[in-house]
């Protein structure tokens, strides 16, 4: 496998590169795919199905949907937006992967070699804005639809700059990717997108519990963590039995020690957990400090898995 290095593109052997992100295929996901296919060479791939956000979004910036991902010999491939194993897909061997551009701490499972590596991995609010970055600091500009999905991917991963999780860097690049978008109002644009990921009436149960579904493992117990982000909380709320029954379905195939589901409430800061058993219960409990009740547990203010939600059961079970 020929050397790879995001700091020279231009010495980069692209003929059989593909970009990926992690099986659940979101906003930030697939517009950093896209945008590291534009910026480097070779071609976008996906993961997974997209949930509706993503769907609007390759709709409204009328970008190509990205191929399947699958196994062919001399395929080298870059990651975006990942860099554990449990993200990885199947088809995806360890040793073709030549570079990764993350915005995820590296903890548990990451993916590791046996030679060095380029990798760019900044505390950001998404990777959307590192490739925005990348592009600037390469003298490049973006394509009207590769801005497009790359503002997508900055505005789902911040909920419109409304997340813990945003840092300084996101809302001036996303107004950079805007005016080269032809967008002229990034907030109506990142509403939209909320309110068609919102729009789960008729989407079953089980696709809504695996649309944005992780996997950890730590310290020997492995977790299975999905979230679902809405400004129409009420439509799930109802929906917990249900819940409840694909969670039973999921744990014992997934052979996990605990399941969470959140439904994050956009709109109001906060997030309903689903409590599956009495394990859950106690984790989540000594995690959040709170109480579950009738299989619910309440957690205002708390809408990030990857800055609020996962750290603290990370530091549980890590103890």
């Amino acid at each position: 496998m020929a050397f790879f290095d995001l700091e020279t593109p231009e010495n980069n052997d692209t003929e059989n590169l593909v970009w990926l992100g992690h099986l659940s295929p979101d906003s930030d996901t697939i517009g950093s795919a896209i945008g590291a296919a534009e910026l480097f060479g070779g071609e976008p791939r996906r993961a997974g199905e997209l949930n509706k956000e993503t769907a609007f979004v390759m709709d409204y910036c009328g970008a190509e949907l990205p191929k399947m991902i699958t196994k062919e010999e001399g395929q080298t491939v870059g990651l975006v937006d990942f860099n554990q194993k449990t993200q990885l897909h199947k088809d995806v061997d360890n040793k073709d992967i030549v570079a990764i551009i993350d915005h995820h701490a590296i903890q548990d499972q990451p993916i590791t070699f046996n030679t060095a590596m380029s990798v760019d991995i900044r505390p950001w609010g998404s990777a959307a804005t590192i490739l925005a970055d990348r592009f600037e600091k390469m003298g490049k500009q973006p394509t009207k639809s590769t801005a497009c999905v790359l503002l997508a991917g900055i505005l789902s991963d911040t909920l419109i700059f409304e997340s813990p999780t945003t840092c300084p860097q996101d809302k001036p690049f996303a107004e950079k990717l805007a005016k080269f978008a032809g967008i002229d109002d990034l907030y109506a644009f990142g509403t939209a997108m909320l309110e068609a990921k919102s729009d789960l009436a008729d989407v079953s149960t089980y696709d809504v519990l695996k649309g944005d579904f992780k996997h950890y493992e730590i310290n020997g117990k492995k977790v299975g963590f999905g979230v679902a982000e809405t400004l129409k909380p009420e439509q799930l709320i109802e929906r917990q039995a249900a819940f409840l029954e694909e969670m039973t379905g999921e744990k014992a195939k997934q052979g996990l020690d605990f399941i969470f589901f959140a439904i994050v409430d956009t709109k109001n800061k906060q997030s309903h957990l689903v409590i599956y058993s009495d394990a859950e219960a106690e984790l989540a409990g000594t995690a959040y400090g709170a109480a579950a009740e009738n299989n619910w547990m309440l957690l205002p203010g708390l809408i990030s898995r990857k800055k609020q939600l996962m750290p603290v059961i990370q530091e549980v079970l890590s103890a």
